[in-house]
């Protein structure tokens, strides 16, 4: 071969090489979009990837038609005040997928929203053999009467009215409303319905807010509604950046979520994303295929230091443009960014920065520093380590990053925390000196460490929203626990002054709580506590001894678990139960659902302790239903427990 010809063909091959090269490289950006995006391959699969983020466990499920959304539009509030997921299922028969969610969440309450020609009768019966004992249904004569009776078990003084004939403004003010507890009324563009005018005036309704313009509901209707405020648009795009103008200030910004407002699937999205997005007060922006200057250039404006992006909804509902365009726009927010491993600020004196401050990078110390806007230490600390002395954050600080990484600071102070790692991973703050935080709110898995530190109380009030474990160690003011499933570790020396449990938990290790107020079943507490008040209608274990309604109201000797519930896999299925606290011996026992199985036979399962929560049986046939129990033996919860149903399957 000449010379030439063989120059020009390495030199296509070289070409070739890299072509594939540049063919197989993954762009940060479309990773990104793929990582910020809670969706499924259906609506009802997307339903549950949202509730898989936004709750442990739950006491209460939200229930919709997936292919009959009207009656749900106004169900956001309702399950953002019983802390419970919005899931969909189908008219006859509970989907599976939903049906697995139930039961990995523990639910034992359901809430249906709709008739039995929207939801059969035949689904209460499916929901009551995953181990749901209390149903409910809420449904009126049409979508308005529906959109009332739900109102009814709100009571809020204020309401959003919306059309029922186009489900976009009505989403367009849900995670508002559900944040904020306000109903949601459906009318129709020009008659208000009359049970919607009656129950403006049998509660008394101080204030309505319109959504969408007089072509949506007509100034006719606008004159017949008390203290009416309207907001709306051009469009359903320009309708809901007037709404969160108009409550930006109650907003919180650290999460923004992207919903599509064009297919039923998007809509579905957003149904179920608004519950999310309330849990932290945040909002969501309705969005087409491409960016639109007023929800840009409004978004772009509040975004934060550690603002986060996410999408509801796979790539139809809300392209990888759109997503990958607003994390753009969040990476020109203002800020100084440290993302070389080093020591920042000086070895003394103080030095401060004007703005806000990313950290970027693992083994960063910032020292002697006044930060006068956010703090955000993000994703790509790593499993390094990040030290702050002598550093004030009068704004908020946000930890996004960490893999089983740690966070020390030595006399920081700042008013507000915000813990939220999207992976998941669990993340130490170590605060020693005089460090103070005054506000912390916890998304994810934690340890909060002020043993060393010299403060009186370094973390005034915790709150906590989501999770599996948080470890507490050093003195906390208040600990409001709104996280269905949460165990808190208490080390040895922590002490709580008020612990507010809220939700199904379990308190473990050997700290002190001064005061414990519970409104919630399913509470356990190990910890000595000194005063403890259950509110009305609950009971819980507390120090040893089990407690009704009241103050320290010791009247119940023995409750045997009643909420075994459990997950159906391939061969096995995994049971999840109150800790058996006491207990000398505790058995799960099984039984084949079929007339020639009599007699109950322990499971084969590792020994369960007093504090054990959950249990799997292996060895099971693939298609047979079984029956299980637990059999506790000593301690407060002896008896025979539930009895679950459950049928092992071929995992898909």
């Amino acid at each position: 071969m000449p010379l030439a010809r063989k120059r020009l063909f390495f030199l296509c091959l070289i070409s070739g090489f890299f072509v594939l090269i540049l063919l197989f490289i993954a762009y940060p950006e479309t990773a990104r979009a793929d990582y910020n995006r809670l969706s499924g391959s259906d609506r009802y699969q997307t339903a549950v990837s949202i509730s898989q983020k936004g709750w442990n466990k739950a006491e209460y499920v939200v229930l919709a038609n997936g292919n009959e959304l009207v009656d749900a539009l106004c169900a956001g509030p309702l399950a953002k005040k019983n802390n419970a997921p919005i899931l969909f299922t189908d008219r006859d028969s509970l989907n599976s997928y939903t049906r697995s969610e139930i039961q990995r969440l523990g639910a034992t309450k359901a809430i249906i929203i709709g008739g039995f020609n929207v939801i059969s009768a035949n689904l209460e019966n499916d929901l009551n053999s995953i181990g749901i004992k209390n149903t409910s249904r809420i449904y009126g004569a049409d979508r308005y009467g529906t959109s009332v009776e739900i109102a009814k078990r709100l009571g809020n003084k204020e309401v959003a009215l919306a059309t029922g004939v186009n489900n976009a403004d009505a989403l367009s003010v849900s995670a508002v409303a559900a944040a904020k507890g306000y109903s949601i009324l459906l009318t129709t563009p020009e008659n208000l319905p009359d049970s919607v005018k009656m129950h403006l005036k049998t509660y008394k309704i101080d204030h309505t807010y319109i959504i969408g313009g007089t072509a949506a509901i007509s100034k006719n209707i606008e004159s017949l509604v008390p203290s009416p405020v309207r907001l709306s648009g051009a469009n359903r795009y320009e309708t809901n950046k007037v709404v969160l103008e108009k409550f930006s200030s109650s907003l919180d910004f650290n999460n923004i979520y992207l919903s599509g407002a064009e297919s039923r699937d998007s809509f579905a999205a957003c149904l179920a994303g608004a519950v999310l997005a309330a849990q932290t007060s945040s909002p969501i922006v309705l969005c087409g295929d491409a960016l639109l200057g007023a929800s840009e250039n409004f978004i772009t404006n509040k975004m934060t230091a550690a603002s986060y992006i996410a999408a509801l909804g796979d790539k139809a509902a809300v392209p990888d443009n759109v997503l990958t365009g607003y994390e753009q726009y969040l990476n020109q927010v203002a800020r100084s960014i440290y993302s070389q491993k080093g020591t920042y600020g000086p070895s003394s004196g103080t030095t401060t920065i004007t703005g806000s401050l990313a950290i970027e990078a693992p083994d960063i110390i910032i020292q002697n520093t006044v930060i006068q806007g956010d703090l955000l230490i993000g994703e790509d600390i790593g499993s390094g380590a990040v030290e702050l002395n002598n550093v004030t954050v009068k704004g908020r600080t946000t930890v996004r990053g960490g893999v089983s990484g740690r966070i020390t600071g030595n006399t920081f102070i700042s008013n507000d925390l915000v813990i939220d790692v999207p992976s998941g991973n669990n993340i130490a703050i170590y605060l020693k000196g005089k460090s103070q935080i005054k506000n912390v709110q916890v998304d994810s898995n934690c340890i909060l460490d002020a043993s060393d530190n010299t403060s009186s109380t370094t973390f005034t009030t915790v709150n906590i929203l989501r999770g599996n474990e948080a470890t507490l160690k050093g003195k906390f003011g208040s600990v409001n626990v709104n996280s269905a499933g949460i165990t808190i570790v208490l080390d040895t020396m922590a002490t709580i002054n008020t612990l507010n449990a809220n939700a199904k938990q379990t308190v473990t290790g050997s700290g002190t709580i001064t005061t414990a107020n519970i409104a919630s079943d399913g509470v356990t507490i190990y910890p000595s506590t000194g005063t403890t008040n259950v509110a009305a209608g609950y009971e819980a274990y507390v120090s040893g001894r089990w407690l009704i309604e009241g103050k320290n109201n010791a009247a119940i000797n023995n409750i045997p678990i009643v909420d075994l519930t459990g997950i159906a896999g391939n061969s096995q299925v995994t049971l999840y139960f109150s800790p058996p606290a006491g207990a000398s011996s505790v058995v799960v026992q099984q039984l084949p659902q079929d007339e020639a199985a009599t007699t109950w036979v322990n499971s084969p399962v590792t020994t369960l302790t007093p504090s054990s929560n959950s249990a799997t049986v292996t060895g099971l046939t693939n298609g047979t239903t079984y029956l299980f129990k637990l059999v506790v033996t000593g301690g407060g919860r002896a008896g025979e427990s539930n009895v679950v149903s459950l049928t092992p399957h071929t995992t898909p």
